[in-house]
């Protein structure tokens, strides 16, 4: 130890004579380096950690068969040196890679794993790095199967660093989407824009080069990017390295900018994160999860995305279902008619008109949830949701298959007639029900130990698809079938309010009776979804008794994970809790929860294996509907060129901007002012009419400089004060009170 010590003083020595610092040569740069911290500080893609076999400690990370799935961390390099890569591998052949690569995966020095079926240490030397240089510490996978690494190490080497640097070390422009693409190897650095950006005038807003070097270029500079720019970098001894930096427009795409920087920040990583679960014409593996981590084949992809567990290749209908919203609002148009339509023809006469919940993302059942058409996870409110949120899709896409296409129309007929006739069998009245745990048919989404045959978030989810299916008919131009759903969907409200939900006729209303079990028993305790599924879709009736349920849901969440003996573990639980609490303008209780979300994020999720909440896809896709739907108040109507507008911000946030909000073929940008302004632009070749709500009492509201008197109605009952004003193309509007 004396003699190792004496070697790092020496280097230190060395170091301070020549004008550089060098960390210490046992410091690991390397972040969770035996991934025992949930596996934190990694990014997984097709991998995740591991109880076994490991090098030391209790996890390792492993990669799913294939050289094109990866565990990576980017690092920013703290001191110049040079440093050697090392790590613990388990790999079947010689085709795994571990490298340096830059921000955008592009490779800087690679490495190939010596193939070996015990843990065998793999080591780059002398990689020569800078201080603030970002990188990746990337490892591959093999073709021949999974690959297992741990104890991974980046350390300082004692060998001299003998070169000279004369780099760019970073570089961004204000307003920029995302990190710069620094390539040192082909000296270059690429920025990528908002679709808007002006690129003759780029403000730089960092720069940064080799220690004892300068730039042609400094911060506060503004720069013309039309074209590509020639920097360059001089060191101490006058010798000149030239760096060509060059700008991307991304694609036109839905924009959020706020007074709230965080929210701001937050919607942009949501927008981009849910690009990243995208998984339309790949080619990769199928029926993989937790216990299957090479899954059992490769097939090839349809129009899809991640809707579930991240260690699982499959969407799941659930969170599907919650997502869709979010994915239209993201640009996945085609993929949210891609996968209805497999949920749709998968609901079959043998599976009880019941679809599955999870489709591999070829379209096949996903095996760790499919055995057999009798024993398959299923759950009742999916069923319905389904109608639901494709009705939902249409009015934002005015897509007419959603209303006609045959395979389509067939589930939400079935659904709504034979579903409900063949599991309403032991309580006759016309409830969907179901018959216990998830494998035999759940008539709750709350997993987690109750087993009824009727639930709260399974009728009120039955409630709203009545009501979808009687807008669908009246789409249809069937308005005699219309009155009839919508009489259906009257009444089962009414027996809701009345009958199903009170507990005890002879008493007080009290909560609403949320479970009802096979030996009769009727709950009103709190059952998570069964219970906030209840307000969330309008079933219950406003008025004193729904504000006091919500405040009883709000009382047993309290702060979230933790906070209470009730509160949901699982993060994504409080996705629904904005379109919960917004609908009643409780905007501060549904903020509370859209900060909660951007909070906790990077913290990592209740399951080892899924990684962080942030990569748990439902996060992402329900954060990007519930600011426009939510925070917003965008109510969509594309087949009739309408759109409804209502500001919720609560008080942390003076102003909200969307622009590129697509409702069908209409380009719209919308900006609240508090809850006083509303602006609106059409930016398509169509007028637009334009319902813009205020809540409260105002006999009148200011269009530009005119005033007129408004109209007033109860919504969700909160009096609405209100106008229609028919909006030109390319004419810009601005409503207040």
């Amino acid at each position: 130890m004396k003699k190792v010590s004496k070697i790092v003083s020496i280097a230190a020595c060395l170091a301070t004579l020549s004008g550089q610092t060098f960390a210490q040569e046992n410091d690991n740069i390397i972040k969770n380096p035996g991934f025992e911290d949930s596996g934190l500080s990694w990014n997984y893609w097709f991998a995740n950690i591991k109880s076994s076999p490991n090098y030391e400690g209790d996890w390792h990370g492993r990669i799913a068969k294939g050289v094109q799935h990866t565990i990576s961390q980017t690092i920013t390099i703290p001191n110049n040196g040079n440093y050697d890569l090392s790590a613990y591998v388990i790999s079947p052949g010689n085709d795994a890679q571990m490298s340096v690569t830059n921000l955008y995966g592009e490779t800087l020095i690679t490495q190939s794993i010596k193939a070996s079926n015990k843990y065998k240490k793999n080591t780059i030397k002398r990689i020569p790095l800078e201080k603030g240089e970002q990188i990746k510490i990337q490892f591959s996978g093999s073709a021949l199967g999974g690959v297992n690494i741990d104890s991974v190490s980046l350390l300082l080497s004692h060998t001299p660093l003998r070169q000279t640097f004369n780099q760019l070390i970073a570089f961004s422009v204000a307003g920029q989407s995302g990190a710069t693409n620094v390539n040192k190897i082909h000296k270059t650095a690429e920025i990528h824009v908002p679709y808007d950006t002006n690129l003759s005038h780029l403000t730089i807003e960092s720069l940064s080069v080799s220690s004892d070097s300068r730039a042609s270029l400094s911060k506060g500079d503004v720069i013309d990017l039309t074209a590509p720019v020639t920097l360059q970098v001089i060191n101490a001894n006058g010798e000149v390295s030239k760096w060509t930096l060059s700008a991307v427009k991304k694609e036109k795409q839905l924009t959020v900018t706020s007074s709230n920087k965080e929210l701001e920040q937050s919607f942009t990583w949501a927008i981009d994160k849910t690009h990243q679960f995208v998984m339309t014409n790949k080619h990769d593996l199928v029926n993989r999860d937790e216990f299957n981590d090479d899954g059992s084949g490769s097939a090839d992809y349809i129009p899809s995305y991640w809707a579930g567990y991240f260690d699982r290749t499959a969407f799941y209908s659930r969170d599907f279902l919650h997502q869709t919203s979010g994915a239209k609002l993201a640009g996945l148009e085609k993929e949210n008619f891609s996968m209805f339509k497999t949920f749709a023809k998968h609901a079959t006469e043998s599976r009880k008109w019941y679809t599955l919940w999870a489709v591999n993302f070829d379209g096949t059942p996903h095996t760790i949830d499919y055995k057999d058409d009798n024993w398959f996870v299923r759950e009742v409110p999916a069923q319905f949701e389904f109608v639901e949120k494709a009705w939902k899709q249409y009015l934002w896409t005015g897509d007419k298959r959603y209303i006609e296409d045959n395979d389509l129309w067939n589930f939400y007929t079935k659904v709504l007639t034979d579903y409900i006739t063949l599991h309403d069998d032991q309580d006759p009245n016309g409830i969907a029900e179901g018959y216990g745990g998830i494998f035999e048919g759940s008539a709750t989404y709350n997993e987690r130990g109750e087993f009824p045959i009727e639930a709260g978030d399974a009728i009120a989810s039955q409630y709203q698809a009545t009501l979808a299916y009687a807008n669908m008919l009246d789409a249809r131009e069937n308005h005699t079938q219309s009155q009839y759903w919508k009489n259906k969907a009257s009444k089962l409200k009414t027996f809701f309010n009345q009958t199903w939900s009170v507990a005890n006729q002879s008493a007080p209303l009290g909560n609403y009776v949320n479970i009802v079990q096979k030996d009769g028993l009727r709950l009103n305790d709190f059952g998570k979804e069964n219970s906030w599924f209840m307000p969330m879709k309008l079933i219950t009736e406003p008025g004193e008794r729904n504000s006091d349920y919500l405040d009883f849901i709000a009382s047993k969440l309290g702060d979230g994970i933790g906070s209470t003996p009730e509160a949901p573990t699982n993060i994504e639980a409080y996705t629904y809790l904005p379109e919960t609490y917004f609908p009643y303008n409780r905007d501060e209780e549904a903020w509370k929860w859209m900060r909660y979300i951007m909070d906790t994020k990077d913290q990592p999720h209740e399951r080892p294996t899924q990684g962080t909440n942030g990569n748990y896809p439902e996060i992402s896709f329900t954060f990007v509907s519930n600011t426009i739907e939510g925070l917003m108040g965008i109510k969509p109507n594309a087949h009739q060129h309408k759109v409804i507008t209502a500001s919720h911000l609560p008080t942390e946030i003076s102003w909200i901007e969307a622009k590129h909000l697509m409702i069908g073929q209409q380009e719209l940008t919308i900006r609240h002012e508090g809850s006083t302004s509303t602006t609106l632009s059409n930016l398509s070749s169509k007028p637009i009419t334009w319902e813009a709500w205020f809540y409260g009492n105002y006999h009148s509201l200011n269009i530009g400089q005119e005033t007129v008197t408004s109209q007033q109605k109860y919504v969700n009952g909160r009096l609405v004060s209100y106008v229609d004003v028919l909006v030109q193309s390319g004419e810009t509007l601005e409503i207040n009170r």
